[in-house]
């Protein structure tokens, strides 16, 4: 992995569920690792969901092999959160290849 590539700043965040004095279960997201990554910016597409038009944003964010993220963790980039498509490890070049999607709140 070259290193030169490695200009951003991600964050990852950790889903964490507590449980209120109430009895209800609240899931949040907590800081849990904070990394440098290369983003490949890919292409976004028009879909039409129940008559709506949405543009999907994908990225592709590539991390040293060493970052412990998971599926259920979110990412933060530039201030975005982003939702885990999925993640390909890659012993070879020893990185990550994680595909995710803005998340619109």
């Amino acid at each position: 992995m070259d290193s030169a590539l490695l200009r951003h700043k991600l964050d990852i965040l950790a889903l964490t569920t507590t449980k209120t004095k109430y009895g209800t279960i609240s899931t949040s997201y907590e800081q849990k690792y904070s990394t440098h990554c290369h983003v490949i910016f890919d292409s976004e597409s028009q879909v039409v969901s129940e008559g709506e038009i949405l543009y999907p944003i994908n990225r592709t964010f590539i991390v040293r092999a060493y970052v412990p993220v998971t599926e259920k963790d979110r990412l933060v980039f530039e201030g975005k959160k982003y939702k885990i498509l999925s993640i390909n490890k890659n012993e070879y070049y020893g990185n990550i290849e994680i595909k995710a999607t803005l998340v619109n709140e």
